[in-house]
């Protein structure tokens, strides 16, 4: 991998400064080795590509959303037991702080994560190309919409059987991308391990938790939405975890914002410009403009275009929107302003948890339905 300098003045003038300027101190770039780039689930491969050539492979995923373990070979019961066994590290009550800070979001936390981190991270080039080879950018937003928001759904629950469902997600996703990384391993040999490193390799990975990390955070915040230190240490915490059933080696995964910064400065250094792809997968998610039912005013429904290219304006600097080609909106702060002013109200946090719930599951049934 070759450093550049195209990501200078994000940590200048853009969200990378808006970021350190919130962790209220200066962040020195991590000291970690670019071979981060080229190494990635070896483990799992060598399961998933003995799976495939016995025709194992679609009846593991099928078990994985119907909930049954019947007839499943040997190595895969070994390899989900393990991953089962809880780490000595692992704090349950931070677990369940970060999963309820998540329901409590609800809309706002959709927002932020949609218009901010999914839209933002499009902004570094070598994160879309494992889409692009896979052949997810031709599928549609609403498809890759419905797929992360499920998976964050499952992996970031309270209820009874909050943990199974995150186990499942985690494997299903890790199958997943050991799968299209061995696509792209044998199917394209004109992937530029050069430029891009390997498919889903371990840096890209941390780099997705910090999406869902430092971006959720900071967006929550910048919206006046209110959450505690002990909050934003159980989103770190659930996501170390998350992170850790994903395969990604403990000892590179962030445990605060920090920590989390630092290996971003690291990162964005080798990252390369928005391109064609970029710009296409930009523009998808911008003209995604799906009603959501529990909206209950038509002319909300009718101008969710405006809500979500509002937000995006907001928390989205300025030199990034123009590198995507976002478009400008009149009267930009007015969503913002109103999001802003509603969290101002002190609600109670166990209504606020369920009535979040409650929201981004409606939210999900909505893109379920729109793919079935």
């Amino acid at each position: 991998m070759k450093l550049n300098n195209t990501y200078v003045n994000f940590w200048k003038d853009g969200n990378g400064r808006n970021f350190i300027e919130w962790a209220g101190k200066d962040v020195p770039t991590s000291q970690n080795n670019s071979n981060l780039f080229y190494q990635y689930d070896e483990e799992v491969d060598v399961l998933v590509k003995k799976w495939m050539k016995n025709d194992d492979f679609k009846t593991i995923m099928k078990s994985l959303h119907s909930g049954t373990d019947e007839n499943l070979p040997q190595d895969y019961l070994d390899f989900k037991k393990n991953l089962e066994t809880k780490p000595d590290w692992l704090d349950e009550q931070l677990i369940k702080v970060g999963s309820e800070l998540s329901e409590r979001s609800g809309l706002i936390g959709l927002l932020v994560l949609r218009n901010f981190a999914l839209l933002g991270g499009y902004n570094f080039a070598n994160l879309t190309k494992p889409l692009v080879a896979t052949g997810s950018l031709d599928k549609g937003a609403v498809t890759r919409l419905h797929n992360t928001l499920n998976f964050w759904v499952n992996i970031s629950r309270t209820a009874a059987d909050s943990q199974n469902r995150r186990i499942n997600a985690c494997l299903s996703t890790r199958l997943v991308h050991s799968a299209s990384r061995l696509m792209i391993q044998e199917k394209m040999p004109y992937w530029d391990r050069e430029k891009y490193g390997i498919a889903i390799n371990y840096a890209d990975m941390v780099a997705t938790n910090i999406a869902f990390t430092v971006y959720y955070l900071f967006g929550l915040k910048k919206l006046n939405f209110k959450y505690s230190q002990e909050e934003e240490k159980g989103i770190f915490h659930l996501w170390k975890y998350v992170t850790y059933l994903l395969g990604v080696p403990l000892d590179i995964i962030p445990n605060n914002k920090e920590e989390a910064l630092g290996f971003f400065k690291f990162w964005t250094q080798y990252q390369n410009a928005p391109d064609e792809d970029s710009m296409t997968l930009t523009n998808s998610l911008l003209n995604e403009n799906r009603p959501i039912s529990l909206l209950k005013l038509d002319i909300v429904k009718r101008n969710m275009g405006y809500i979500h290219r509002s937000i995006a304006n907001y928390l989205i600097d300025e030199e990034t929107r123009n590198s995507l080609n976002i478009p400008p909106v009149r009267f930009k702060n007015i969503i913002p302003k109103t999001i802003q002013l509603k969290n101002e109200i002190q609600y109670d946090r166990d209504h606020q948890i369920k009535i979040g719930n409650t929201e981004q599951l409606s939210v999900l049934a909505d893109y379920k339905n729109s793919i079935v």
